[in-house]
């Protein structure tokens, strides 16, 4: 790396254009050499959200250069060097745009996104905003983010950090990083390897880890007092174990879950061999991550869908795996401790847990046991699957006109549910729900001739018979305006109440948490639709109809981030989401299954506004 490092920040209006530039060069040490700040006049007015966001206002602007007039100064500025951009992708198309359309050719020889290298190399961090970030790593004790001077600033200072923790990844663990970085991004596998070269890492005690087939994990030691407690407890939390703890000022205790919650010493050999860029981003996030971690499990990663996939289909490989360090470790001292701390997906585990029978299971409160046991065992089926298969089953047996009916009914049926689901009247579902029930039995009595070849569809149509009798499930169109996105929720309630038995045969105990919940009660949609309110807001649909909401609307000029709530989600989830962007003005949409909660809702939200007529 013989260039300087240029780390930039732009600030723009919504219709794109540039109206802070700022930018600060550094050498091959990482030392800054020299910084420039430009705000620049736009050619349509600042909008009052964009002032709000950035504290950038019109008047501020009067007097400045337009970015024609600017920009050779700006390009001489930067164009030798190594961009540095957090969020590279989107500032670094619209600097080629404005430098394009005032004459100038700008593309840079080598660029760096602080957002992926942080991703990869800080994969704990919860959020990977330049704001959270900062106030995490603390790299900057100010304000006034989004400003472009202090957010390059900032990024200065999350550049050096990232830097530092590259050179103190060891050689072994490095060396699989590089391979994987070939794959993915030459310019990331570079940098990477400059930071090896140039930063002194931490000395590495070989005696702090472990090595298994090559690849290094932090050996970790847990301490116990083994004071043979008269009474031992297992405390189920719904939300993060560590904030419950806090909460509760829980004393004595060990954190532990399932063994599939735990990442074991073969971890590597658990996931399939296949080129994915997805893959090899998720491994190098474990090669580092394995070296710092001090439990082993893998809720400490900010993941992405696609990675918390992967993990998600090594499970079972877990489960039997015979190299479960993390897992084995914090098992030897979960007996010596008083409490075991945990949450509602271990709750299998632990009852089939037999050096744990003694322990006094510890509940929130007995309806939240009972959503969690819920929200674990639901299971979707898709109609998608069903019109596939009917569709081949009537291409192969042309001459049979009973397939070819049985799909025209499936079919007409759907489409009702679908005019149903979208016609918001509770008195038309209700008024029409014995005659659904009626051609679902008929459909059902005529397809169970043919459930050999049409097995998908038999069961599609059972569920639905189990939807539309029980307040549990759900149906839901995903894209309103096709009928094939039809998706059913179904509770397994006979796996639930088998669980609930075995729990009522051991010690238990419920907390019946109280929490003083301001609620407004409304009966109609202006609330919803005109409501000013600012900060987070749960807004509850008592309805019984829609158990699963579908909101596609957002205010795209503002704050505000709709949260869907229902039985399949996790209020672990929602509860961190909001905790980490309280600065946001959420708007969440939830079943009434979320008062369940309301020990901590008083927490994350300043209102809760309780619809009692409104359906969708």
């Amino acid at each position: 790396m013989n260039k300087l490092f240029c780390v930039v920040d732009i600030e723009l209006t919504e219709e794109k254009e540039i109206i802070q530039f700022s930018a600060t060069k550094l050498n091959q040490n990482f030392k800054e050499l020299e910084s420039i700040n430009y705000y620049i006049k736009p050619k349509k007015q600042v909008s009052p959200f964009v002032t709000e966001l950035t504290g950038i206002n019109n008047d501020m602007l009067s007097e400045k250069l337009y970015f024609e007039d600017v920009a050779k100064e700006l390009y001489d500025f930067i164009k030798e060097d190594i961009l540095v951009c957090h969020g590279l992708p989107s500032d670094y198309v619209i600097l080629k745009k404005r430098f394009h359309d005032v004459g100038i050719r700008y593309h840079a020889k080598m660029s760096l996104d602080t957002v992926e290298l942080a991703r990869l190399f800080l994969p704990t961090q919860e959020s990977y905003r330049l704001s959270d970030l900062s106030n995490s790593l603390a790299l900057y004790s100010g304000d006034g983010y989004h400003n472009a001077a202090i957010d390059v600033q900032v990024t200065v200072e999350l550049l050096k950090e990232i830097s530092k923790r590259i050179a103190n990844i060891n050689s072994n663990n490095f060396k699989k990083i590089e391979v994987l970085l070939e794959k993915i991004d030459y310019n990331t596998l570079k940098f990477a390897r400059y930071c090896k070269r140039i930063i002194r890492g931490k000395k590495i005690k070989k005696e702090d880890f472990i090595n298994f087939d090559g690849v290094d994990f932090k050996k970790v030691s847990y301490e116990f007092n083994d004071n043979n407690f008269k009474d031992k407890f297992i405390i189920f939390s719904s939300i993060n174990e560590k904030k419950y703890i806090d909460n509760f000022k829980i004393r004595n205790y060990v954190i532990l879950k399932e063994k599939s919650n735990y990442v074991p010493l073969n971890i590597f050999k658990l996931f399939p061999k296949k080129e994915d860029l997805n893959l090899d981003k998720l491994l190098i996030k474990l090669y580092v991550w394995i070296l710092e971690t001090n439990s082993g499990d893998f809720c400490e990663l900010n993941l992405l869908y696609l990675e918390k996939l992967y993990i998600d289909n090594i499970r079972n490989g877990i489960l039997i795996s015979s190299k479960s360090y993390y897992f084995d470790e914090k098992n030897r001292v979960a007996d010596s401790c008083k409490n075991i701390v945990t949450n509602y997906n271990s709750i299998e585990y632990l009852l089939e847990n037999n050096n744990l029978k003694n322990h006094t299971f510890i509940f929130e409160n007995k309806k939240i046991l009972g959503r969690e046991l819920d929200s674990k065992n639901t299971k979707d089926y898709f109609y998608k699957n069903v019109i596939i298969e009917l569709n081949v089953a009537v291409s192969k047996n042309l001459k049979d006109k009973n397939i070819k009916m049985l799909r025209n009914n499936i079919d007409g049926l759907v489409k009702f549910l679908h005019e149903m689901y979208i016609s918001e009247s509770l008195f038309l579902y209700n008024d029409s729900l014995s005659f659904i029930l009626q051609d679902v039995e008929a459909i059902l009595n005529d397809i169970k001739s043919y459930k050999d070849i049409l097995p998908v569809s038999y069961k599609f149509m059972k569920k639905l018979k189990d939807v539309l009798t029980h307040s549990k499930n759900a149906y839901k169109f995903v894209v309103l305006n096709q009928e094939n996105s039809l998706k059913l929720t179904v509770v397994d309630d006979k796996k639930v109440k088998g669980l609930i038995n075995i729990i009522h045969s051991r010690n238990h105990k419920y907390l019946n948490l109280k929490a003083k919940v301001h609620y407004i009660y409304s009966n109609g949609d202006e609330e919803l639709l005109n409501s000013k309110a600012t900060g987070s807001i749960l807004y509850v649909f008592e309805s019984n109809k829609y158990k699963d909401l579908y909101f596609n609307k957002r205010e795209k000029r503002s704050y505000i981030k709709y949260y869907n709530f229902s039985i399949k989600d996790n209020f672990n989830e929602l509860y961190n989401e909001v905790i980490k962007n309280n600065k946001i003005s959420y708007r969440c949409y939830a079943t009434k299954d979320i008062l369940e909660y309301r020990y901590y809702l008083k927490d994350i939200f300043e209102s809760i506004i309780v619809f009692r007529d409104l359906e969708h």
